[in-house]
């Protein structure tokens, strides 16, 4: 096999990443765009010892679970990857992806529920981040064409409900098409990632609440002509801040520090299972509000059924999960490295009336950890480590320090299948494995959130 050969392949599973999976001259191929029981035409675009890389120039034998993507450029951009595939089969392939994970990590098979998800699959995202160039002499947005940095424009709108992007509502589309007429009669240039030229750069939404936070990212100090771009949003009737990020440095990373408000407040007020919490332009939120608050609230659950009354709150972050928590709590400990962060958990934790529950501590988990769980332990006090890390999963160092205390349990909430099950290799012979229940948090893409609960094995012997 080498690259630009066209070959004839059935597809027999899927893959991680949500592709078709094929095998041909005894190699893997993968094959983005199809799905189990497919025949394809494809053309081999990458060939490496043990696997190969193609892409579908034609669809032979559809499966019965091919639809007709609702966006039209689903094919040309790079933001989901399940849209041409029927809805429950897209949570069949989560779930099977979360199993084979856990089997291949741990060795055998272990019981997983079935995907969890509000019933919103179109329209949920609470936040766009939209890179912006110009086409035919006019400013637009849209999202990178998988692999690339080169702009997909978006189409027209499909919904009156929905944007022009079906993952996000109607109501982040008149924040943008306002953003983009002042832009156009602004005369504005767009940023050259090469050159490391042109000005604007990012457009960035967020809904809280009500209201959203509109942020404009761009290569330069001062945002021209504030008051029209004021005018046109105000003209949407909606209620907005306006934010301007001036991030001059030559990097990928879309947002810096260096923001300042442009109208409105400097944070918005949001609520998060009836936790109210202070938002900025940098504050990290999940982005889709309900399958957030279900497994946020199926956390507090999981504590409350533990029967214990001590939690640590592991990778708390600016303390929102912690808050929710302390509802099923008498005590709870927040553990973050970045001081800003914990600043604005102290802040939260105050404003909730938590202060005499919820203890905030900045610093390595890895460290604070071991000696937290001590003294509980010390104490008497029964306790469990709630784990939401990035996509890397856990720090070797945290996962030895759980090994180090033995809580009594651990919930972790993952957003990566295969560092979940690497990490719950880890704990596996001294926790058994309560539950597994993966939530729909991406409807449409290869993404699935997982939460796992872990009972210490003989607890009430060691106890």
């Amino acid at each position: 096999m080498k690259k630009g050969d066209i070959l004839d392949l059935e597809i027999t599973s899927a893959g991680m990443e949500g592709e078709g999976v094929a095998r041909a001259d005894g190699m893997v191929v993968f094959v983005p765009l199809c799905m189990q029981g497919e025949k394809v035409r494809v053309t081999v675009k990458e060939v490496n010892k043990k696997f190969a890389r193609a892409t579908v120039i034609k669809v032979l034998e559809a499966s019965k679970d091919r639809i007709a993507p609702l966006c039209p450029i689903f094919y040309r951009c790079g933001c989901c990857d399940m849209q041409h595939i029927a809805y429950e089969k897209q949570l069949a392939i989560k779930k099977a992806n979360v199993e084979a994970c856990l089997y291949k990590a741990l060795g055998r098979r272990v019981d997983v529920g079935d995907v969890l998800g509000d019933g919103k699959i179109f329209g949920y995202r609470n936040k766009i981040q939209v890179p912006l160039t110009r086409v035919g002499g006019k400013v637009v947005a849209g999202y990178f064409r998988g692999n690339t940095h080169k702009v997909v424009p978006f189409g027209e709108k499909v919904r009156e409900d929905l944007g022009a992007c079906v993952m996000y509502e109607r109501g982040m589309q008149d924040m943008l098409d306002a953003f983009l007429k002042y832009a156009n009669e602004a005369g504005l240039d767009c940023y050259d990632e090469e050159k490391h030229s042109g000005f604007l750069r990012h457009f960035v939404a967020r809904r809280v609440g009500d209201k959203y936070a509109v942020t404009i990212v761009a290569n330069g100090k001062k945002l021209p002509l504030e008051k029209k771009l004021i005018k046109e949003l105000i003209d949407t009737g909606m209620e907005f801040s306006l934010y301007f990020d001036s991030n001059t440095k030559k990097t990928n990373v879309i947002m810096s520090d260096d923001i300042r408000t442009v109208y409105g407040e400097a944070r918005l007020d949001a609520e998060i299972c009836g936790v109210h919490a202070k938002v900025s332009p940098l504050s990290f939120m999940q982005i889709n509000d309900g399958v957030r608050d279900m497994i946020y609230a199926a956390a507090a659950d999981a504590i409350a059924k533990c029967g214990v009354r001590a939690v640590i709150d592991a990778y708390s972050g600016a303390g929102v999960l912690t808050n929710v928590l302390a509802k099923s709590a008498d005590e709870v400990y927040g553990i973050e490295i970045v001081k800003d962060a914990v600043a604005d958990a102290d802040e939260l934790t105050a404003s909730c009336g938590n202060a005499d529950k919820v203890r905030n501590i900045c610093g390595d988990c890895a460290k604070e950890l071991p000696a937290l769980a001590s003294r509980l332990r010390g104490e008497g006090k029964a306790f469990s480590v709630v784990l939401d890390p990035p996509r890397k999963g856990c720090d070797r160092k945290v996962l030895d320090a759980i090994l180090s205390s033995m809580p009594d349990a651990v919930i972790y909430i993952s957003c990566n299948p295969a560092t979940l099950a690497r990490d719950l290799a880890v704990l596996d012979g001294n926790y058994d494995i309560v539950s597994v229940d993966p939530y729909d948090m991406f409807p449409q893409t290869k993404h699935v959130e997982t939460l796992v609960l872990l009972s210490r094995k003989n607890r009430e012997k060691r106890d």
